[in-house]
């Protein structure tokens, strides 16, 4: 699964709890969210680009038309391969209750989430397999203390450049999910497991040199550009 096929996928995630509202004519509409500073850091940038769906939805024999627009951006830096996506997606609410899945799950089950969407969507053989929550810790980000949640997991992908003789991939996940002026927004960083693979690699006399200061400089970064995070953002 390459970068834009990801960003695509991080739009449609956070619109399917959407089916259960009804109305007259839905019209559902996201403002921007970027990292201004991801450039200067050394990372390229892939947005924020619009994505919009028609959908006629069916619940209870009754169709609806519905029409969404989300907004979502990639940031990769090539020298480490550590990857942010963000997308900011409507935040709609039935009876005081969020429907947008981003703003209801959290944890493994927000992980297993994206991450299986997205392989579905980019039909991408594979999936991930272990997660487990590794810290938490505070960031401030437009303004206010948030929670990121820090994952290790497996990424199996036969084929994958990077992947072991089992045809996986140690990585690390950071994901932040909150609401912000009527949306949800959602960023996951993403890089291999320097770390991990290394402490794989030594066991057949192998090592990589500076592992764990390398995996702990690229976590630093990822939570730098998380906590540039801005929104509303004005493209023109």
């Amino acid at each position: 699964m390459n970068r834009r096929q990801a960003i695509a996928v991080l739009g449609t995630v956070g619109i399917s709890g959407l089916a259960g509202c009804l109305g007259e004519e839905m019209e559902y509409t996201a403002s921007p969210a970027a990292i201004p500073d991801a450039t200067a850091q050394g990372y390229d940038e892939d947005g924020p680009q619009k994505i919009e769906f028609n959908e006629t939805l069916e619940v209870g024999g009754i169709e609806q038309d519905v029409h969404i627009r989300t907004w979502s951006a990639a940031y990769a830096d090539p020298d480490s391969e550590a990857i942010v996506f963000l997308a900011s997606t409507p935040d709609v609410s039935v009876g005081g209750i969020s429907v947008n899945p981003l703003a209801r799950l959290s944890g493994a089950d927000l992980v297993a989430r994206i991450i299986d969407e997205g392989l579905g969507a980019a039909d991408v053989e594979g999936g991930i397999t272990d997660i487990e929550l590794e810290d938490e810790r505070e960031l401030t980000v437009l303004g206010d203390s948030r929670t990121l949640q820090e994952f290790s997991a497996v990424f199996e992908a036969d084929g994958a450049e990077g992947a072991n003789e089992d045809g996986e991939i140690p990585v690390r996940l950071y994901v932040l999910t909150f609401t912000h002026e009527d949306d949800v927004i959602l960023s996951v960083g993403f890089h291999p497991d320097v770390e991990e693979i290394s402490e794989e690699m030594d066991e057949s006399g192998e090592f990589i040199d500076g592992a764990e200061a390398e995996t702990a400089d690229t976590a630093s970064e990822i939570e730098s550009l998380i906590e540039g995070i801005e929104h509303p953002v004005n493209l023109e």
